[in-house]
């Protein structure tokens, strides 16, 4: 009897759409998309139902040092999850989880997340535990990208939308592929700005 394999973890287009056509399409410079091309991502060709999860990491590796070239490795891979979640709320689907992250509000969110995370791949396991009212750690398996912080922005950019307020989002654990995060915020905003969405 042969042993079952794991399926291959991919990264549906909807994700590559939100972050590489919607959010940052007009910020790539034309050596950037040259090297998307390269990588497998050629942005003038209609996209593949979905992309392996290396090219998804080398697709990011390529946009954190052509989009952002003057920040620190945090700040540009934490920007491009910041902008990961700008892109997924023009979509169909994140704007319909746009209307209710604005009413649910922070704590209410993060216990969603896990049932949204799937959402843009066939391989995310996420676990949220509550510590209080302003406070969570949230485990995640296999974060997508080469280091935690991509999933910072893209967590703080969900809290936001839900109006939380004075967001800190820190890696307390990463073993390279998968990692625990401390959240932290102050406040809610009493009606939440609605800019951004969740989901990767």
């Amino acid at each position: 009897m042969r042993p079952s394999l794991s399926p291959e973890k991919r990264v549906f287009a909807q994700s590559v759409d939100a972050l590489f056509i919607r959010a940052l399409g007009p910020h790539l410079s034309r050596e950037g998309r040259r090297r998307l091309k390269d990588a497998g991502l050629d942005l003038n060709e209609p996209l593949r139902p979905s992309y392996t999860l290396e090219q998804w990491k080398a697709f990011l590796r390529v946009a954190a040092k052509d989009v952002f070239p003057g920040q620190s490795e945090r700040e540009a891979w934490s920007s491009l999850g910041e902008r990961y979640l700008q892109g997924f709320r023009l979509t169909a689907q994140g704007r319909a989880s746009m209307s209710l992250v604005t009413r649910l509000g922070p704590r209410h969110t993060l216990e969603r997340v896990p049932h949204n995370i799937r959402a843009g791949n066939n391989f995310n396991e996420v676990r949220v535990e509550e510590l209080g009212t302003h406070a969570a750690t949230l485990w995640m398996k296999d974060m997508a990208a080469d280091n935690p912080y991509f999933a910072c922005g893209f967590l703080a950019e969900t809290l936001r939308a839900a109006g939380a307020g004075d967001i800190h989002v820190e890696p307390v654990a990463c073993d390279g592929t998968s990692a625990t995060f401390r959240l932290t915020w102050t406040h809610a905003a009493t009606r939440p700005v609605a800019s951004h969405s969740m989901g990767l």
